[in-house]
């Protein structure tokens, strides 16, 4: 029998009105036998009562990130089924719909346990820890390190380290803040009803909220920028140097650093696989082609080169790119969040204030808050169509069923009338 499995981790959409059949794959670790296994639990929504059946598939249909614990209120109400009850749901509704949730396990009573109490269950010593997968070096070491007080009153900044950790902190808020960082780079598709071989790019995020996050990813990434990221990062360890936190942001400065030194993946082609390319490249070739200059003859050609290795699939290369920009932020970000909660304290201790420009949006409140040129001609025609549909029901003696009758005629002769 087939194992079942949702395509990337993503949630489908819920049908509208339907009753929808929920799988929940649960890693747990029996303390009797000292081993992990699976645990699968599945979920009728039509057996629900109808604000709770409401309410959950709510949660499903708009939950965005594995690690949103929200659904965990609902747990009692998954009940373990094997393959066969399973596969008889795909059967009858043509798909189930799977709930993922990152770093959650239980025991064998169904009970939620943490990953360091295993690690003392299986290694008998109160002190063990559970390193998670995905944990780096510098994070370990974090972890392990004694906890003590991070500097700030014994410590002194030069007006110039004010200014670029106060130009860098602007900067994050504003890629923080941002439409691509919160929704992410989207997904690349084939099949369906594209040619064989084509692929598609989708994505939250319009073009030109892409192009804002691009602008500001940029000041953070490039070199030359006065106050990007790791110029940020040398202010803040040399300030508190000695410190676990100063280990610990430089460590993921380094693993930031040699990340982009690396080919991008991806599961989808074996070309990409194959690529000889860096993500560095990667990044760079977009910046200097297609977004923060126009292309050299030097930048062009290695743009051609990147689109060549991936068999001139230009939709998989864009979102690459976008997917490695969008992973090189969560670094600068999670860093980040640590150098702005100390620069804060800094200032705050010192009183001193960075002499930095604000965000163009925050000395403008008012950006974006005129109607569009087309949504204000689409508003005023459906009100004139409205307008003119009431005199057209007025010369026809008022019949019942009101206007809306009219609606149709009155959208028809404006059209003409405008040509």
């Amino acid at each position: 029998m087939k194992p079942l499995y949702w395509q990337d981790g993503k949630i489908p959409k819920l049908q509208k009105g339907a009753a929808v059949y929920l799988f929940w794959k649960i890693r747990y670790f029996d303390r009797n036998e000292k081993k992990f296994k699976d645990r699968n639990l599945g979920l009728d929504t039509a057996q629900l009562e109808p604000a709770t059946k409401a309410a959950i598939e709510l949660l499903v249909e708009t939950r965005t990130r594995h690690s949103d614990r929200t659904i965990l209120k609902f747990r009692s109400l998954f009940q373990e089924v094997d393959s066969n009850t399973l596969h008889a749901e795909v059967e009858r509704t043509g798909s189930i719909n799977g709930v993922p949730l990152e770093n959650y396990h239980e025991d064998e009573n169904g009970e939620e346990i943490s990953l360091d109490e295993i690690g003392v269950i299986l290694t008998g010593n109160p002190n063990a820890r559970f390193i998670r997968s995905g944990y780096e070096q510098h994070d370990i070491e974090y972890m392990n390190s004694e906890s003590i007080p991070v500097p700030v009153d014994t410590v002194s900044l030069s007006i110039e380290d004010i200014g670029i950790l106060g130009y860098f902190c602007r900067d994050l808020k504003e890629l923080s803040d941002s439409a691509f960082m919160k929704d992410g780079p989207g997904s690349i598709h084939a099949g369906g009803s594209l040619p064989e071989g084509q692929m598609e790019i989708k994505t939250a995020v319009s073009d030109d909220e892409i192009r804002s996050f691009v602008t500001i990813f940029r000041r953070l990434y490039m070199q030359k920028e006065p106050a990007n990221f790791l110029k940020a990062v040398d202010v803040f360890c040399k300030a508190i140097n000695g410190h676990p936190l100063a280990a610990w942001v430089k460590g993921l400065a380094e693993s930031y650093e040699q990340s982009l030194s690396k080919p991008p993946y991806c599961p989808m082609s074996k070309a990409v696989r194959e690529c000889q390319f860096s993500k560095k490249r990667l990044i760079d070739v977009f910046l200097y082609t297609q977004y923060a200059h126009q292309p050299d003859e030097r930048r062009q050609r290695q743009y051609r080169e990147c689109l060549t290795e991936l068999e001139e699939n230009e939709p998989l290369l864009f979102w690459l790119f976008l997917s490695e920009i969008w992973g090189a932020s969560l670094k600068i970000g999670n860093g980040g969040k640590v150098m702005n909660w100390w620069f804060r304290q800094y200032c705050e201790t010192h009183q001193v204030t960075a002499d930095v420009l604000d965000s163009i949006r925050l000395r403008n409140p008012g950006l974006g808050e005129l109607e569009k040129v087309e949504a204000k001609r689409q508003r005023v025609f459906q009100e004139k169509s409205q307008q003119l549909a009431g005199k057209l029901w007025e010369q026809h003696g008022c019949p019942s069923g009101g206007p809306i009758l009219f609606l149709h005629e009155a959208e028809k002769q404006l059209r003409e009338l405008l040509g």
